[in-house]
């Protein structure tokens, strides 16, 4: 594994080149999770959505999602807030 470092260290376009493709191995696994992540929020949406037309009770742990839904995007926000807010080299 050191000699795979030393070698990329030593050959700085096959590093650029390994880190676009890592990047695009990262992204392309991050959207099939967004992916199914909607898939499953869709249908739970769809079922609280029959349980409300059907007059039927919609169970706490759909509150309880809410919140977490909420609690994340808010954390997510305040990520990316950071990031934006991160010092810029002066040139």
């Amino acid at each position: 594994m050191e000699k795979a470092f030393d070698y990329l260290a030593h050959h700085p376009v096959l590093f650029f080149i390994a880190v676009i493709v890592a990047f695009m191995i990262l992204f392309s696994f991050l959207k099939k999770v967004v992916q199914v992540f909607l898939v499953i929020a869709a249908f739970l949406v769809l079922y609280a959505a029959y349980l409300s037309l059907s007059g039927g009770h919609i169970p706490e742990a759909f509150h309880h999602i809410e919140q977490l839904v909420n609690n994340s995007l808010h954390f997510l926000s305040d990520l990316f807030r950071s990031f934006l807010k991160f010092p810029k080299k002066e040139v």
